[in-house]
């Protein structure tokens, strides 16, 4: 009897602990299936295989993407430019001294010469100069022993470089070019500026459709004026246009608009050598043309390069420091009685605070097609677009 009972007692202790681990193998495949996976993508990225030659080659790297294509609005448009067909062009930043929520965007009229817009879009000058493809600015260059911001652009009425001081009292920009400075390119097509962190020199920089490369060091004359003299000349390869210069990493990226973006090195005596941060087509994260490119400050090194993709009317953000590593793209699409941006040629961005509507930073991009007016410019939140990203890119006022 005492054996029988010990057998039944043996055979409900082991059933028992089977149902037990059934259960409990059942409850934990359950709790898995509601965990959200990591996703993983490969993505290329590239090194050139020298200078000025050869394709790039991928070497595969495992990161982490944060987003999908986003989409964000822009809060503001700017008056339509006065020229109509394909007119606007390239915007520039400038951030008043005393009070940011006087700043300004200078956008290029490539028919015309350039237009200042207030930060609610209203047109406040217009200087018609030339047909002035592309734009850029820099604080703190020093004339008649008082800093200034410097503003420059190619003009391809003359092949020459337009040289502006912002006046911070009349928010206009004043001519302070020693002579007409004549470019040896076929055109001033693309241009940007440089500040050396190493020199404290300064320099505007120019390309073409041909893919031609110059570097002009700019400086005062000695009779309140700015001259330019030229220091380097580069081949990229073919039509370029989009053009950022790091000040601080002393980085120079140019987009070669059909093929790729590449970081040069921005010192006179840097050489050739490149390598590339992205390209157009199935291997890249660009849809030709590659067009303007911007810089966002983060803070100590750290940041953000922000390219035009125009083949699909997106932006496409990388990593400022290191290898640029791929972030995210976004689209504006359309909201608050202003259309979604397509077609972008040039861009800007600023970390700085500047008022209620763009406490965070500022992104102004070009229009390509502003519906039934004329092109125009179109400012959007610094904060709406890092905060669009999963993870959240930095804020940095």
């Amino acid at each position: 009897m005492r054996n029988w009972l010990f057998v039944i007692l043996l055979v409900v202790f082991l059933l028992g602990g089977f149902l037990l681990v059934r259960f409990g193998l059942v409850m934990a495949d359950s709790a898995v299936s509601h965990v959200e996976p990591t996703v993983v993508v490969w993505l290329p990225i590239t090194q050139s295989d020298g200078p000025l030659s050869g394709t790039p080659t991928a070497t595969p790297t495992a990161v982490v993407t944060a987003v999908p294509i986003g989409t964000v609005v822009a809060a503001v448009e700017t008056d339509p430019v006065q020229n109509s067909g394909d007119s606007a062009d390239d915007p520039a930043i400038w951030i008043h001294p005393t009070d940011p929520a006087l700043s300004v965007v200078i956008g290029t009229n490539k028919d015309a010469g350039l237009g200042l817009y207030d930060l609610d879009g209203t047109e406040i000058q217009f200087v018609s100069d030339g047909e002035i493809n592309n734009v850029d600015l820099r604080d703190g260059f020093m004339l008649e022993g008082q800093p200034i911001t410097l503003v420059a652009g190619g003009n391809r009425s003359d092949n020459s470089i337009a040289i502006y001081k912002a006046n911070p009292e009349t928010r206009r920009l004043e001519n302070i070019a020693a002579r007409k400075i004549t470019v040896g390119l076929s055109e001033p097509y693309g241009a940007c500026m440089y500040a050396s962190s190493i020199t404290g020199k300064y320099y505007f920089i120019a390309n073409d459709k041909r893919g031609d490369v110059e570097q002009w060091e700019v400086f005062e004359d000695g009779q309140g004026k700015v001259d330019a003299t030229l220091v380097r000349n580069l081949s990229v390869g073919s039509i370029t246009e989009g053009c950022v210069a790091d000040d601080e990493l002393g980085d120079l990226y140019i987009g070669e608009e059909n093929v790729a973006i590449w970081k040069y090195g921005a010192e006179p005596d840097s050489g050739d050598g490149r390598v590339v941060v992205d390209t157009t087509g199935s291997e890249g994260h660009l849809t030709a043309d590659v067009e303007g490119l911007a810089i966002y400050d983060a803070g100590n090194g750290q940041g953000y390069l922000i390219a035009s993709s125009q083949g699909n009317d997106s932006y496409v953000i990388y990593r400022r420091e290191n290898s640029n590593d791929y972030i995210t793209t976004f689209q504006i699409e359309a909201a608050n009685g202003i259309d979604a941006v397509s077609g972008t040629d040039g861009i800007d961005v600023t970390n700085l605070a500047l008022n209620a509507q763009f406490p965070g930073g500022l992104f102004v991009v070009q229009d390509g097609d502003n519906g039934n007016e004329n092109q125009n410019f179109k400012l959007v939140s610094w904060e709406l677009i890092a905060n669009s990203v999963s993870p959240p890119l930095s804020i940095n006022n």
